[in-house]
């Protein structure tokens, strides 16, 4: 495409862009090979407990058993539709999740503002970036104020990059261009893009760039040792098993049992366990507005002590509302302004030049929109000025500036800011700053944002500067406390997080609105200014006695994260801004913003609130408990399942007795085992008290102390039940297929007793899934003891009434027992 120089260039219309993105594409990377249904059954084939049934199965046919044969053979479809079926739907969540993330930019068609998803970009585009933005094609600058970029992305230098606007006439050099990826640090500009998608050199880099190196999480490293250690275990009485029946009962009988025992033992649940909790929890997250970046977030959330949050936006509504102005020392109302609105023009017409002309921030959206109620055309007033020169908004002044041209030649500094700095660097004497001060402070009181706007006349070439302002006036905005959040305050609360307030406000409008929703706070109040007085030890000691942090810069945040991490506190820090990245970094869980949020401030985050509200904050936080709440049942039900098989193994090598069961036996164990720790309790509803508990400790194992002997009284109560129904029957009374019936089907029944009466009963009643499956067990444990043709395929025999009854009495006067047992303890 040719170099577009023209600075007055509007962008391109409706009709060129998508003739463009026909020609060029998507601005997007060619998404990878998708797995096919094939591969994906092939893969699953490749699984240990599928070559553990084919080898099983093989062995029995040369033994003759071609019953047996044909049993194990179709005995794997169900379990490969079952993975199938997970499998399919965890990666179903995944391509929600990735359609989550996605990139928008601020894109100029026909002369108007548009929010646009960035694939749609096409060479021509024409874009505005300021200062946390991430670029998101390959372009040239166009017009640029005071434009610094970050490429080490690209250049692997961390140094940002100063970039100036293309010259009419001068050849395109590197300081004109800018590259997908990088982020803007630094001012504001506008962009012609050049390349898109594949062309970009980011595009162009290929999956080099998508290259991360993958970190376990502690939860994934304390799972991985788990299922190390349970492997090598199941190995060892697997070959042990083997040994002995070997010596007894030839090679042939003694690799079967072998291979049965490491069937039922190896953990290949576990993992899937894992990792199907965290993606679908993660992906439950999103349909409640949160996007987990990092996985181990997950595991956080439930540990987090502290929440730091931002006060606007976040709590309130950060939809700013004009309510009132202060001009010529008079406080005056909307309706007031509206009957004499030639009076204002010049209260309106600098507030409009002070702040941004691509209104985004809620501040510079509600002073446009009011000055169109009032009948200004601000496109108009806008063309009829030249912008000059520009600053940012600086954290050390609390003010932002632009100097203007009007179209009579005349220069003229704008700025905005705070209402003290305002004040501090206008030329009022001292006794109408105080004056001031008083109807600023009636303001705060009643909680409502104030922004200070003043000018001054200034000369071609100056350069802005703060002093000797002309104080104009106060626009007087309100900002409400949003719906939701003070019941999420209270829910915070009384699950022991402490809720710290952390905003660039004043402490009058801070305290106002803690007030407001319920929040718990120290009377005194510190701001940024005393906050810098205070020696690191002092910082230590202070952010454990107050609660509210007013008019704090974006490096105080930093030093308040890492104080309260330094009392060992778990913290979870919000934050929107460029100069909010390091804070967010330092925290546990770093939570960006995603609706006002940087590009930069999300990239250093874990966590990103797609609606910018507190309350979803704390919807997280007991997701997050919840998933790791029902991680720990699932690992509990599962050790309980798999004790009694090693032990209903191991027990009767002591009476000189066969093996109890055969693999067809743990099969059917297996279709209840899966299905119910994978997909039944990932389903699981939150306890009803999970809120009112005190957070987790982030050292605490997986597997407690109290959980283990959970795991033990159950595990050796069942095994106690199913062997004593055996060594009645099978041994006393010399009936083998009785007692391995009657031991079979008890150990069926205590695993459904153990997911039904375990739990709370609102969980049970909620867990339609789990009822489900228990429901389809009980009826095929019916069918394969009571119906005679399946007998010789599983080798059971049928059960009159009193034996029946033993089989489901006993285990649930054992289940019964232990949970009394657990009570008591």
């Amino acid at each position: 495409m040719s170099i577009i120089t023209n600075k007055s260039y509007k962008g391109l219309t409706i009709t060129d862009a998508e003739a463009l993105l026909k020609q060029y594409g998507p601005n997007a990377r060619k998404p990878g090979k998708q797995k096919t249904w094939l591969k994906r059954i092939w893969g699953i084939a490749g699984e240990p407990m599928m070559l553990l049934l084919l080898a099983t199965a093989i062995i029995y046919y040369f033994l003759g058993d071609k019953l047996e044969t044909i049993i194990l053979l179709f005995s794997i479809i169900p379990i490969m539709l079952m993975e199938f079926f997970q499998e399919t739907k965890t990666d179903e969540a995944i391509k929600i999740l990735d359609k989550m993330i996605t990139e928008y930019c601020m894109v100029i068609r026909m002369g108007k503002n548009q929010k646009l998803e960035a694939k749609y970009l096409v060479p021509g585009d024409l874009i505005y970036v300021t200062a946390g933005d991430k670029i998101s094609a390959d372009g040239y600058i166009l017009n640029s104020y005071g434009l610094s970029i970050d490429e080490s992305i690209l250049t692997g230098e961390s140094i940002t990059v100063i970039k100036g606007a293309i010259k009419d006439g001068v050849e395109l050099k590197e300081e004109n261009q800018v590259y997908q990826g990088t982020m803007v640090t630094q001012g504001e500009g506008y962009i012609v893009v050049e390349k898109t998608g594949d062309n970009t050199k980011y595009g162009q880099l290929g999956t080099l760039l998508e290259k991360i190196e993958s970190i376990k999480t502690p939860l994934q490293q304390k799972i991985h040792n788990l299922v190390q250690m349970v492997a090598v275990g199941a190995i060892i009485i697997a070959a042990f098993v083997a040994l002995i029946i070997t010596i007894s009962n030839g090679w042939a009988k003694g690799l079967l049992s072998g291979l049965t025992m490491a069937m039922s033992l190896i953990p290949e649940e576990f993992p899937v366990v894992f990792s199907v909790f965290l993606i679908m929890g993660v992906w439950r997250m999103t349909k409640q507005k949160t996007l987990i970046r990092e996985m181990a977030m997950v595991e956080l959330l439930g540990s987090a002590t502290v929440i730091c949050t931002d006060k606007t936006g976040t709590l309130t509504e950060g939809k700013m509302t004009l309510e009132k102005i202060f001009f010529h020392e008079e406080v005056l109302n909307l309706e007031e302004v509206k009957k004499h609105q030639k009076n204002f023009t010049e209260l309106l017409t600098t507030s409009l030049l002070s702040l941004e002309q691509i209104a985004i921030d809620p501040i510079e959206i509600e002073a446009q929109r009011f000055a169109k109620e009032l009948g200004i055309d601000v496109d108009k007033f806008y063309e009829e000025h030249t912008l000059e020169e520009d600053s940012p908004f600086s954290s050390d002044s609390k003010t932002v500036s632009h100097i203007w041209k009007n179209n009579k030649e005349e220069y003229f500094q704008y700025t905005a800011g705070a209402p003290e700095s305002i004040l501090k660097y206008s030329k009022l004497n001292n006794q109408k700053k105080t004056e001031i001060e008083k109807v600023l402070e009636e303001n705060f009181d009643k909680g409502y944002r104030v922004i200070g706007i003043a000018n001054k006349k200034t000369q071609r070439g100056d350069k802005i500067n703060l002093n000797n302002l002309n104080f104009i006036g106060f626009l007087i905005m309100s900002d409400p406390p949003r719906s939701g959040v003070k019941e999420a305050i209270e829910l915070c609360q009384k699950a022991g997080i402490r809720i710290i307030m952390i905003t660039g406000d004043n402490k009058l409008t801070a305290h106002n609105i803690a007030e407001q929703i319920g929040m718990k706070h120290n009377e005194e109040i510190y701001d940024g200014t005393e906050l810098s007085k205070l020696d690191p030890d002092a910082l230590l000691f202070e952010v454990t006695h107050h609660d509210i942090f007013a008019r704090v810069q974006p490096e105080q945040k930093y030093l308040i994260v890492e104080s309260l991490q330094k009392h060992g506190e778990i913290v979870a820090m919000t934050g929107d801004g460029v100069n909010d990245a390091p804070a967010l970094k330092k925290a546990n869980i770093g939570i960006s913003m995603g609706i006002r949020g940087t590009e930069v401030a999300r990239a250093a985050s874990g966590m990103v609130l797609m609606d910018d509200n507190f309350a979803t904050i704390v919807g997280a936080v007991k997701e997050g408990r919840r998933i790791y709440d029902n991680l720990r049942q699932s690992f509990t039900f599962l050790f309980s399942f798999h004790i009694p098989i090693v032990g209903l193994a191991i027990l009767p090598l002591f009476l000189n007795q066969n093996l109890i069961f055969t693999p067809i036996h743990i099969i059917f164990l297996e279709l209840i085992c899966d299905p119910a720790s994978v997909l039944g309790f990932e389903r699981e509803k939150a306890r009803h008290n999970l809120m009112h508990e005190p957070p987790r400790p982030t050292k605490e194992p997986l597997i407690n102390p109290r959980l283990w002997l959970k795991i033990i009284l159950q595990g050796l109560g069942i095994t106690a039940v199913s062997f004593a129904f055996y060594y009645h029957f099978a041994i006393t009374h010399g009936n083998a297929e009785l007692g391995r019936t009657v031991a079979f089907g008890s150990l069926v029944i205590s695993q459904i007793f153990l997911i039904l009466i375990s739990r709370e009963w609102e969980q049970v009643i909620a867990n339609r899934l789990l009822l489900l499956i228990s429901g389809l067990v009980i009826l095929f444990l019916g069918l394969i003891i009571y119906l005679p043709a399946l007998h010789p395929v599983f080798k059971l025999t049928s059960l009159n009434l009193k034996q029946s009854l033993y089989m489901i009495v006993w285990p649930l006067i054992m289940v019964l027992a232990i949970k009394l047992i657990l009570k008591i303890k």
